[in-house]
């Protein structure tokens, strides 16, 4: 089984629209998709809640998994309420038993983490052997991957084997703002390989699709951000 964590320490970079259509790209691809939403904020969750269409099978190969599309079921989020109340907590060790389990009934694993290292960001971590790290390209988003970058380092010598960077995932890139192009350019000639080679343009569509609950290859499959979501999945099937 493939796994995948969305892993970043600043917030409002696209991890969880990464998330959300890595999953679903990969379902549409013919795997067997499980969508884990360790955001204690849940916006994983409530993105895909518009997704299930009637005719679509509901047979998952465990009773918790909540079907969300053919061949993709989503583990939901503790949710906010549990957060506020401080009731929201993680065992790790549960967690890594599920996943195991899983083994051979799932193809693809894919995690949203929340957008800090706590022990949630951690847990995610510990269950993946890849992480993506999408960056916006703008200033302070540079300043949160440097972060995320030592972590990762970090992760390395905690949990051998788990948390390999797959890669730098530029996100809401504007073609019309010389600054995201200045940004980008750094990014390729400062980490080189380490950089995806598909970028996530802006697109309003990617907003109008998570405002229905559906991924935008459901809301608006020719747009742009669905075109670059394809390309992102494809690069990863292949890597």
């Amino acid at each position: 089984m493939r796994s995948i964590v969305l892993a970043n320490q600043k917030g409002g970079v696209g991890k969880t629209t990464t998330a959300i259509h890595l999953a679903h790209g990969f379902a549409i691809a013919g795997r067997r998709v499980l969508l884990m939403d360790l955001d204690p904020q849940g916006n994983a969750t409530v993105a895909v809640q518009g997704m299930l269409p009637e005719d679509t099978p509901t047979d998952a190969p465990r009773e918790w998994m909540i079907p969300v599309a053919e061949r993709l079921w989503l583990l939901p989020s503790a949710g906010g309420e549990a957060v506020s109340s401080g009731e929201a907590t993680i065992d790790t060790e549960r967690l890594q038993a599920v996943v195991a389990e899983l083994e051979g009934e799932i193809d693809v694993l894919i995690v949203d983490c929340p957008p800090r290292m706590d022990e949630w960001g951690w847990a995610g971590v510990q269950l993946c052997e890849e992480v993506i790290v999408p960056v916006q390209a703008e200033f302070f988003s540079m300043h949160g991957l440097s972060q995320m970058m030592a972590s990762l380092e970090e992760a390395a010598q905690r949990y051998p084997g788990k948390g390999r960077l797959r890669g730098v995932l530029p996100t809401m890139v504007d073609a019309k703002e010389e600054v995201s192009g200045e940004i980008l350019e750094d990014l390729r000639r400062n980490l080189k390989e380490v950089v995806l080679n598909t970028v996530i343009f802006r697109d309003s569509s990617l907003v109008e699709a998570a405002s229905h609950g559906q991924s935008v290859f459901i809301h608006s499959p020719w747009s742009k951000g669905a075109l670059c979501y394809t390309e992102l999945v494809q690069e990863i099937i292949d890597g």
